[in-house]
């Protein structure tokens, strides 16, 4: 057991196992599984949908019987990335997680702190013997991260609990009390191929930081997929080219951090080619100096920077492939590259807090289609809308079939929140200092419960994590020992 030193210790006993269990969203019958099994185990009562969302009900502890009922609710999938080096299948194998007493993270992938550490929280609380506490509804909902369909679909009406703190937030101290609401936006492109006669390249964008759409989007990181449409646009016009294929990303509500064409470019065009590629990643250097520095454009495994790739592509044999039509291909890197992207528009009333953005999170390519994948999000409902219109506009434009789904609501914000209250106070009795109150740019199922339990007072909390949605993700040890006992606290 890599985190059996750790403390609390039955919060990263409880959290490791989780991690032992595949748990990519879409891939979550067997956690499903173990928290029902968990709760039979223990002769509470449970609840598994046919989404597999799972509730789980304990009573108060002793001298707590009689309470008000509270709460917990988080989420049990994760957005499952990996470096394009990490030898594991992340829909089999579980995480391979380790620490070095400070951080936790996964080798080569994302841990799943987001939201494993909640389920954890509530394992521990309903395996305890010995914590006071009020009753208990524990709310685990599944699909949260591509698009909430969990929460979308769960019956909450055997509730009785109208406080509910949610435990998907990843700073400390912060308590999160509004967020913005969401859809997911696909388009659909036709594509024609022929066969192509030249020289058979891959182009690679890696080295980007990637991240949270809705958190990182305010930094400015490079889109992986954004940017090898723009790459390939540019060298569109110098050389002649046919996609063979394209595909970047991994979920909508992840920055893509790395994205790959194979194409076939004619024999002639090829030195140009290589050399426009050059110029773009010169120039996307100084663009993304501060905000993404590692950037890199590579072709056959060399850097397009490296004046000696262009002598070894030109030498290569031609080939004929089955490809994308040329007009159909420059309509592919056309359409993307017109597409909004990032942030759209900042809050006027609440400083740097983003009010409307936009994420191309997967890039795919089918036979006869090209498939864009986009999350928006915004706290100004009719903004979301507006753009989520001009997307089908623009898609319409270039002859795309558009589909708009997992549309979600924004959480408003509650003027007279008890819960917040209490919380605060105990917050500041224990820390001497008070929680920062604030709204975020990422979605939360605050707002889906909210609207299935009339009168639902909830507010978000969790420890401190950095790069959430991608390898780089960790958890603070001793956040999460933080988080703990205020999360006992306010139950007492």
């Amino acid at each position: 057991m890599a985190l059996e030193n750790l403390q609390p210790k039955e919060v990263f006993t409880f959290f490791e196992k989780l991690c032992s269990i595949p748990h990519g969203s879409y891939n979550v019958q067997k956690i499903s599984d173990y928290l029902v099994s968990f709760a039979k185990e223990r002769n509470l009562e449970v609840i598994q949908d046919k989404e597999l969302n799972v509730i789980i009900k304990a009573p108060g502890s002793v001298g707590y019987e009689d309470k008000e009922p509270v709460i917990l609710q988080g989420h049990m999938d994760m957005v499952a990335v990996k470096d394009d080096k990490a030898n594991i299948d992340m829909k089999t194998e579980g995480l391979r997680v380790t620490t070095d007493g400070e951080y936790v993270w996964a080798e080569g992938t994302s841990l799943g702190g987001d939201d494993g550490i909640a389920v954890a929280y509530c394992l521990a609380l309903l395996d305890s013997k010995t914590i006071p506490h009020p009753p208990l509804e524990v709310v685990i909902t599944t699909n949260e991260e591509t698009g909430m369909e969990g929460a979308n679909a769960i019956d909450l009406s055997g509730l009785k609990g109208r406080k509910m703190i949610n435990i998907d937030n990843e700073v400390e101290g912060q308590f999160i009390t509004s967020c913005a609401g969401g859809a997911r936006f696909y388009s659909y492109l036709p594509v024609k191929r022929e066969a192509f006669k030249g020289i058979k390249l891959k182009v690679t964008i890696d080295g980007l930081k990637g991240g949270h759409s809705g958190e990182m989007i305010k930094c400015g990181r490079g889109n992986a997929n954004v940017i090898l449409a723009r790459t390939l646009l540019e060298a569109s016009d110098v050389s002649k080219f046919s996609i063979i294929d394209m595909h970047g990303g991994v979920a909508d509500n992840a920055i893509p951090a790395s994205a790959v064409a194979d194409i076939v470019v004619a024999a002639e065009d090829a030195s140009a080619f290589v050399k426009s590629l050059a110029g773009t990643l010169n120039d996307l250097k100084g663009e993304l100096e501060i905000k993404d520095p590692d950037v890199m454009i590579s072709v056959q495994n060399k850097k397009a920077e490296d004046a000696a790739a262009v002598d070894e592509i030109v030498s290569l044999p031609e080939t004929e492939e089955m490809a994308i039509t040329v007009e159909d291909s420059l309509k592919v890197v056309s359409l993307i590259a017109v597409m909004p992207d990032g942030v759209q528009a900042m809050s006027a009333s609440v400083e740097g807090l983003v009010e409307t953005s936009l994420n191309l999170g997967v890039l795919s390519t089918e036979e006869n289609r090209v498939i864009l994948e986009q999350s928006v999000r915004s706290s100004v409902e009719t903004s979301k809308e507006n753009l989520l219109r001009k997307l089908e506009l623009i898609s319409g434009g270039y002859g795309a079939e558009t589909v708009i789904n997992s549309r979600y609501p924004g959480w408003k914000y509650n003027p007279n929140s008890d819960l917040r209250e209490h919380m605060v106070s105990v917050y500041k009795k224990m820390y001497g200092t008070e929680p920062r109150i604030e709204a975020i740019h990422a979605g939360l199922e605050c707002g889906i419960l909210s609207d299935k339990i009339s009168g639902l007072d909830c507010i978000s909390i969790g420890p401190d994590m950095d790069d959430i949605h991608s390898p780089k993700e960790r958890l603070s040890v001793k956040s999460t020992a933080n988080v703990w006992e205020f999360l006992k606290e306010v139950l007492k």
